[in-house]
C-alpha cells in the first residue's frame, strides 16, 4: 500500500521538502549498459539486446518527469515552452547532423530510386515519425533505428502538458498516480489485443510485431512506468525501511539474472513481450532504480559508476543515433575485402564498427552536444519569482539528463 501523507494535494506547500534529484553517476552507468547492449543486438552478438531501449525508456520517462516535478514544487508552474526549448537544444543538433550526413551519402548511391527511397526515409525521420511503419510505409534501412526517438518525441508532446494539467487542476497525489497506473495498464492491454487481432486477421508475426514494437500506444507503459516512479519519488512515497530495501535488492538481483537471459535467447518477434513481457522489464527496471534511489548498494555504484561506462553513457545518444549508418556503411566493405573468409569479416566488421561509432558519438558530444548544453542550461527555471517552496539544494546539475536512445 502507498504510504500518502496527510497532504494529499499537489499544489506546493510551504513546508514541502523539493525533490531535487541532481547529478546521480550510476544514472550515466545505466546508459552506458542500455546503450551497449543496443549495440550488442545491433552487431548480432545479443539478440535481446533491444531491451537496452526499454531501459532508455523507463530512464527518460522518470528523468523528465522528476525536472517537471522539480520545477513545480519550486515555483508553482511548468515553463512548458522553455521546457520544449531545452529538449530541442538537447536532442536537434545531432540529429540534424545525422540527417545531413544521411544527406551528402545521397551522392554515392548508384541509382535513382535508390536515392528517393533513401531521401524519403530520411523526411520520415525528420518529421518524427518513423514509429508508424504502417502510416508512411517507407524502408528507413540507416535510420531505421530513429523510431524510439520518434515515440520520445511523441511523448514529450503529451506528456508534459497532461502532467502540468493534473497539477493545476489540483489533483490529488493519489488520484494522478492511479490515473498513470490506469495508463500503464491500458497501454498493455492494448498491445496484446491489438496483437490476438492481428493474428486473427492473419497478418505475418513481422507485420504484427512492427506495428507494435513501435507504436506509442502499444509502447507507452513502459514510460509511463519511469513517469509513476518519478511521482513516488518527488512526493518522498518510496517506502525506506530495510524490509523494502531487503525486497527490492533481490529483487533487482533476479531481475539482472533474468535480463541477462533475455538478451541472450529471445528477439522482439517473441510473443511473450506482446503478452505483458514489455511491462514486466520496465516494472523490474524502475524497482531497480527504486533501490539505488532509496539506498545505493556500494557494489553496484561502483560497476555502474566505473568511469568507462559512465562516458559510455554520456555519449550514448550519439552513440545511438550514429551506430547504425556506420554499421550499413562498414558491412558491404568489409563483406567486400574479406571475401570467403567470413571469421576475419565478422571480427574487421565489429572492430571497425565501434571504433567508428565511439569516434562519432565522442566528436558529436564535445563539438555539438556540450556547446548546445551550456546554451540549455541558460533556460533552466531562475529564481526570479519567489518560489513556493524553499528549495534546499543547488540546482539541477545533471547534464543532458534525458538523453535518450533508442
Amino acid at each position: 500500500m502507498i504510504p500518502f501523507t496527510a497532504n494529499d494535494g499537489t499544489a506546493p506547500q510551504q513546508s514541502e521538502r523539493v525533490f531535487h534529484l541532481g547529478y546521480r553517476r550510476w544514472l550515466d552507468g545505466l546508459r552506458g549498459v542500455a546503450i551497449l547492449l543496443v549495440l550488442g543486438c545491433h552487431l548480432g552478438l545479443l539478440p535481446g539486446g533491444f531491451l537496452g531501449v526499454d531501459i532508455f525508456f523507463v530512464l527518460s520517462g522518470f528523468l523528465i518527469t522528476s525536472l517537471l516535478l522539480e520545477e513545480w514544487q519550486s515555483y508553482g508552474v511548468i515553463r512548458l515552452k522553455q521546457f520544449y526549448l531545452r529538449r530541442v537544444l538537447r536532442l536537434l543538433p545531432a540529429f540534424v547532423v545525422l540527417l545531413l550526413l544521411c544527406g551528402l551519402s545521397l551522392v554515392w548511391l548508384p541509382s535513382a530510386q535508390e536515392r528517393r527511397e533513401r531521401f524519403r526515409a530520411m523526411v520520415v525521420a525528420a518529421c518524427y515519425l518513423s514509429n508508424w511503419p504502417m502510416l508512411h510505409r517507407t524502408y528507413l534501412s540507416m535510420l531505421g533505428h530513429t523510431w524510439s526517438l520518434s515515440l520520445e518525441e511523441q511523448f514529450y508532446l503529451l506528456w508534459p502538458p497532461l502532467l502540468y494539467g493534473m497539477l493545476w487542476l489540483k489533483l490529488s497525489r493519489r488520484h494522478i498516480i492511479f490515473l498513470v497506473c490506469i495508463g500503464i495498464a491500458a497501454s498493455a492491454v492494448l498491445r496484446l489485443g491489438l496483437y490476438y487481432w492481428y493474428q486473427s486477421r492473419g497478418v505475418n508475426q513481422a507485420a504484427t510485431a512492427s506495428r507494435l514494437y513501435t507504436g506509442l500506444d502499444t509502447r507507452a507503459d513502459t514510460l509511463l512506468v519511469g513517469c509513476l516512479l518519478a511521482l513516488l519519488a518527488a512526493w518522498d512515497l518510496l517506502p525506506k525501511s530495510q524490509r523494502f530495501i531487503r525486497w527490492t535488492g533481490a529483487a533487482s538481483l533476479i531481475y539482472l539474472v533474468y535480463l541477462g537471459y533475455l538478451t541472450r535467447t529471445k528477439i522482439h518477434l517473441d510473443p511473450q513481450f506482446y503478452h505483458g513481457l514489455f511491462t514486466v522489464v520496465a516494472l523490474m527496471t524502475a524497482i531497480m532504480l527504486a533501490r539505488l534511489l532509496a539506498a545505493p548498494a556500494p557494489l553496484a555504484c561502483r560497476i555502474l559508476g566505473a568511469t568507462p561506462l559512465v562516458g559510455i553513457g554520456r555519449i550514448s545518444y550519439a552513440l545511438y543515433l550514429f551506430h547504425l549508418p556506420i554499421i550499413y556503411a562498414v558491412g558491404p566493405r568489409c563483406a567486400k575485402f574479406c571475401a570467403g573468409n567470413w571469421s576475419l569479416c565478422y571480427t574487421a566488421f565489429i572492430s571497425l564498427t565501434l571504433v567508428l561509432s565511439l569516434l562519432a558519438a565522442v566528436l558529436s558530444y564535445y563539438l555539438i552536444e556540450r556547446p548546445c548544453l551550456r546554451l540549455k542550461d541558460r533556460l533552466r527555471p531562475r529564481p526570479a519569482v519567489v518560489p513556493l517552496a524553499s528549495p534546499a539544494a543547488e540546482p539541477l546539475a545533471y547534464p543532458g539528463s534525458t538523453q535518450t536512445a533508442a
